[in-house]
Parts: structure tokens; C-alpha cells; sequence
């Protein structure tokens, strides 16, 4: 039996006058009568993406730029206007956060002409790429460790050119380990194999300032995400802020545009909001992503209150200077597709995420469905190949990391790109669809919000977002049952439903009093 409530706005009685010939827009699906109206700001629609596991032109079996090149359109076509790329600089693991040369690339993944090709040919389709910039440690294979641990054993104690690049000192305790045949040991937060680099060093900033010149000037990158911000002084905040702020200070005084984004992996809002004050242009909002964070259960509860307080709190901690990057998983964390029960609830998280405001982060993979290998939470699980093909084809396919091995069919749990492409219902258009919208309508990303309270239907939330005279009503009926929702147009001063996304299907209506009708986990705009 389908539950009907009714959703009273503020205390007004009054109905809006509705009709589905009033009120809808001409058809969505229309390509010739929908009007993009992106902005060319850092508020995009970002693609993180693991160049080794997403398509592969050498056969090989290992991702490389030139693969990231040939699937620019289709980057473009899904609505993603930025791409971020995790490390691809040489490194001695598959992952490439211990980096040994700064200023080239990993052969596994090509040169330096085949980054040059994949810059340019992103910015002719209007897509802005960000690197990984990796600088609260390098690996124990760069030159840099390996002549200051040199010179030790020779001199007895630090010196040399590298010799402040390092934290050396005679005892080893917590996160330190031995130099080898030494009496010192070096500082290496995550493990032995990445030592951390001293940021106090003017040498280093000064190495880190050429890095960043070299990348944003020479090979006309348009900013960098940055790894491990919370670590460059573990347990210190301040100066962790303060490092940030001279790096964004220095990024912007290169290229004014570069775009910062950086990885403060905490469990608070107010802690995300203090590194805010370095001027960076965002932090991943972890508060909101993953299976424990504000998105998920309340896609799982069906609980539209829990969505209407997450941006109503969004808004109070942050304000409207700060452009958020929500996610809802990336290569640290279990896909969402590992932990969200059944394809609507997928869809729906999806369109949570994508009605936020700031720029948000879809990992690649995450627009068909992909689980993390075997639902396990191993790192190589969460890096599995990009399925691009149907069962049994293999162009561009490559291995699971790290031992280059094939991956059995049987780990993904949804059709591939060329399958979903073809089903209408598929997730995979469901993103491109949710993405589009973002693309149309700037005030989704950059709208200050307000929440109406739904009275007792903890199904429904209703929001508006403002954006430089637009305005838009975001409707979201969180239920797996079929709501109707009374509107009142006077408060909420819309028009016409403009943007519609169905998790489960069916279509929007206006019954004979006006009210919506929403099916099951749908979202509506209205405008």
C-alpha cells in the first residue's frame, strides 16, 4: 500500500495552483532545448582517477595517460568537467605516493609529451586537470634520502645538501626508523619506506615551490590535490595550517587560478573548517562520505530530515566562501557501490551527493556501480580495473594491482560502461543525468541554502539554494515508497519543475489539488 502524507511549508494554508502542463519544462531529454550554463570556475564536477587501473593502449595490462587521453570524451560526456589524477610520478610501488623524481613521469604510465597531449586535449573539451602533490614525504628510493642517509654513514651526523630535507635524529622511537649501520634514525609517519620531509627546511620549500612552478607553468596543469595535509606536522594543527597557507600562497602567486584542494582525513566539521583558514579553495568533506558519514545511512533510513539538517549544518560551519569537494568514497575508502544495499540506493546517494553545494568527487568506476574487489578492504581491492566493456571483451582492460593479474568477472557486481550506456535505468546514466543538472543550474554548486522542516514526514526534505538571482527548490522524497507533497508556491516562489532524477523510476505528477506526486527516491527541482 502506497503511503500518502502531506507536506505543509512554514504555517501557510494556501496551495500552489499546479497542473503538469503549468508547470513542467520542456522535455529533459531533449538535448536540443536543454541550456548548459557552466561556469569556468574551480566549482566542477571532478573524476578522480587511478591511471593504472583505467585504460590501458599498450597492452600492457597497466593504465597509462594516453588511455586517460582516449577517454576524454567520455569524461566529458558523463558531465565531468575536471579529472584529477593520482600520482603518476615515478615510484617503486603501484600506487605511487613514495615518489622518487618529482619532475617526470612514471614510464608504466608514458612521458612527458603524452602528459603535455592529455593537458592540452583536456582543456579543449573545457576539462581542468589537478595532480597529486605528495610532499609530507617522498620515497627511500629518491636521490634526496638516499645521499642524506649517505653522508651520515660517511660523516657520522646530518649534513650535506640533503641533510636538513629529513627528520634525523639518535634516538628511535614512535614513528622514526633506524639508518641503516648509523646510530640515527629518520622520521616516516605512514611506514619505513616514506620518509617524511622536513617543512621547516627552506631548502625543501624551495624545492617545493620550483615543483609546483614547474607542473602549473611548463605542462599548464590547473592546480594540485594535496595528500596527507593533517600529517606534515602530525598533531600539530596550527602549523599544519600555516604550511598550508604558505603553499597556497605560493600555488597562487604562480598560476593565480591553480585550484587546492587537500585531504584533512577527520571526523569533525568544525577541524575541516579550521584548515579553511590557510585559503586553500577545499577539503574533502569526510564528515559526509563513506558508509559512516552523513550521506549513506540517511540514504538507508530514508530519512529526508537527516538530508535537510546535513546542508542546513553545511551551511552554518562553512558559510559561502568555502567551495566543499563531498565525495561519497575514493581510492582510500570501500566503494560505495560495496556498501550501499541495491542499485536505487546507489542512484540515490549519487543524487544526494551531486545536489550539494561546492565541487564534488566522483571516483572513478563509481558511475557503473563498481564494488571493491571480493567486498574486501584491501588497497589493491579499491583499484580494481575499470570495466568498460561487456563479458569477455577486454580493449583497454587492465590488470588489478599490485600483481598485475587479471580480474575475474565475477568482481563486478553491475554491467560495464558500453552495457549501462544502453539501459536507460542504468546508474551510469543516472550520473550523467545527475551531472547535468549541476551543469545547468550554478546555484546547485554555489546556492546559499535554506531548509524547510517537513513536520512529521521524515521522508521529505525541501530545500532552496540562491545564486546570483537564481533561485531553485530541491525536492527530495528519500522514501522507497511514493510520496505526495504539498507545495506552497508562494513561499518558495517557483515556476516549473526544470531537473527530475528517478532511483527507482516512474515519473513526477501533480494530483487534482496540486500536489506533487514524487515516486520512490526521486528527486525534483523546481525553478
Amino acid at each position: 500500500m502506497k503511503r500518502l502524507l502531506s507536506l505543509l511549508l512554514l504555517v501557510s494554508l494556501l496551495l500552489g495552483a499546479l497542473s503538469l502542463s503549468a508547470c513542467r519544462e520542456e522535455e529533459p531529454g531533449d538535448e536540443e532545448k536543454v541550456t548548459l550554463n557552466i561556469i569556468d570556475d574551480n566549482y566542477r564536477n571532478w573524476y578522480e582517477i587511478f591511471v593504472y587501473s583505467f585504460y590501458d593502449t599498450n597492452n600492457d595490462g597497466i593504465g597509462d595517460l594516453n588511455g586517460v587521453t582516449a577517454k576524454l570524451d567520455y569524461i566529458k560526456e558523463m558531465g565531468f568537467n575536471g579529472i584529477w589524477l593520482m600520482p603518476i610520478h615515478p615510484s617503486p610501488t603501484y600506487h605511487k605516493y613514495d615518489v622518487t623524481d618529482y619532475y617526470a613521469i612514471d614510464p608504466q604510465y608514458g612521458t612527458l609529451d603524452d602528459f603535455k597531449t592529455l593537458v592540452d586535449e583536456a582543456h579543449k573539451r573545457g576539462i581542468r586537470v589537478i595532480m597529486d602533490l605528495v610532499v609530507n614525504h617522498t620515497s627511500d628510493g629518491h636521490p634526496w634520502f638516499l645521499e642524506a642517509c649517505s653522508y651520515i654513514r660517511t660523516h657520522g651526523e646530518p649534513g650535506g645538501e640533503y641533510g636538513d630535507f629529513y627528520n634525523f635524529k639518535t634516538n628511535k622511537d614512535g614513528a622514526y626508523h633506524s639508518v641503516n649501520g648509523t646510530q640515527y634514525a629518520y622520521e616516516g609517519q605512514f611506514w619505513s619506506g616514506m620518509p617524511d620531509l622536513n617543512l621547516d627546511s627552506e631548502s625543501v620549500r624551495r624545492e617545493i615551490k620550483q615543483i609546483m612552478s614547474f607542473w602549473l607553468t611548463e605542462y599548464n596543469v590547473d592546480g594540485f590535490r594535496l595528500d596527507a595535509v593533517t600529517s606534515y606536522y602530525t598533531g600539530n594543527l596550527d602549523k599544519n595550517i600555516a604550511f598550508l597557507s604558505w603553499l597556497n600562497t605560493e600555488a597562487k602567486a604562480i598560476k593565480p587560478t591553480s585550484y587546492i584542494v587537500g585531504e584533512a582525513w577527520v571526523g569533525s566539521d568544525y577541524l575541516i573548517n579550521r584548515y579553511y583558514e590557510s585559503g586553500c579553495d577545499s577539503f574533502f568533506l569526510f564528515t559526509a562520505s563513506q558508509a559512516t558519514g552523513s550521506i549513506v545511512p540517511a540514504v538507508k533510513n530514508s530519512s529526508g530530515k537527516a538530508i535537510g539538517q546535513l546542508f542546513m549544518q553545511l551551511q552554518e560551519t562553512y558559510g559561502s566562501d568555502a567551495i566543499l569537494a563531498p565525495f561519497l568514497g575514493n581510492h582510500d575508502t570501500m566503494r560505495p557501490g560495496s556498501f550501499m544495499p541495491g542499485k536505487e540506493n546507489v542512484k540515490m546517494a549519487a543524487g544526494v551527493l551531486a545536489m550539494m553545494n561546492g565541487g564534488t568527487f566522483v571516483y572513478y568506476g563509481e558511475e557503473i556501480g563498481m564494488i571493491s574487489k571480493g567486498g574486501n578492504n584491501s588497497d589493491p581491492a579499491k583499484r580494481i580495473a575499470m570495466k568498460w566493456e561487456a563479458k569477455n571483451i577486454y580493449e583497454g582492460h587492465c590488470y588489478l594491482p599490485p600483481e598485475n593479474t587479471p580480474v575475474d568477472e565475477t568482481s563486478y557486481y553491475y554491467p560495464s560502461v558500453a552495457e549501462q550506456k544502453n539501459d536507460d535505468g542504468s546508474i551510469l546514466n543516472y550520473y550523467k543525468e545527475a551531472m547535468e543538472l549541476r551543469n545547468r543550474f550554478p546555484s546547485i554548486a554555489r546556492g546559499d541554502v535554506t531548509y524547510y522542516p517537513a513536520g512529521q514526514n521524515n521522508y521529505i526534505c525541501v530545500i532552496t539554494k540562491e545564486y546570483q538571482g537564481e533561485k531553485l527548490t530541491i525536492v527530495f522524497n528519500m522514501d522507497t515508497f511514493e510520496q505526495t507533497v504539498t507545495l506552497d508556491k508562494s513561499v518558495l516562489g517557483y515556476e516549473k519543475l526544470v531537473g527530475e532524477l528517478y532511483a527507482s523510476g516512474g515519473e513526477f505528477s501533480f494530483n487534482d489539488s496540486g500536489a506533487l506526486v514524487m515516486p520512490p527516491q526521486s528527486i525534483a527541482i523546481f525553478k
